[in-house]
Parts: C-alpha cells; sequence; structure tokens
C-alpha cells in the first residue's frame, strides 16, 4: 500500500497555482496534490492533483494524475 502526502496549495510551485483550461475551456484551480510513494523505498510512485472549479459560484471538483494533467489541460495565460 503506497503512503500519501498531502501538500497545502500555498506550499505548491507557481506552475501548479495557475488556472488550468480543460479541452472545453472550463477554468479550474489545484485544490489539493496527493503524492504516492512506496512505502518500502520511499520513492513518489505518482501525484494525483484535485481541481476544483475557478469560475465563481463553481463547486465542482475533478480528480486526475499530475502528468495528465500536463498532457490535457492549458495554463490560462
Amino acid at each position: 500500500m503506497a503512503e500519501l502526502e498531502y501538500r497545502d496549495t500555498n506550499e505548491l510551485p507557481a506552475h501548479l497555482r495557475a488556472v488550468f483550461l480543460d479541452p472545453n475551456a472550463q477554468r479550474w484551480r489545484v485544490a489539493a496534490l496527493v503524492i504516492h510513494r512506496d512505502r518500502d523505498t520511499g520513492r513518489e510512485t505518482g501525484r494525483v492533483a484535485f481541481l476544483r472549479r475557478a469560475d465563481p459560484g463553481g463547486g465542482t471538483e475533478w480528480e486526475i494524475s499530475v502528468d495528465e494533467l500536463y498532457e490535457t489541460a492549458e495554463v490560462e495565460l
């Protein structure tokens, strides 16, 4: 079983604090980041971002691997 490490969004690197646009042009922010680590070796095995709608009143949440986030979403400039 993996160990989980949670990061406060204020501690995230700037590129993860950006607003992301999905293919439908909906705006999302990273609400939480979970880092999966192998219990025996301590090596990182994956990262999952929990996203929340960045638009006012948008309470929808979405879970996505960080790799997939980089592949499918664009950073809003």
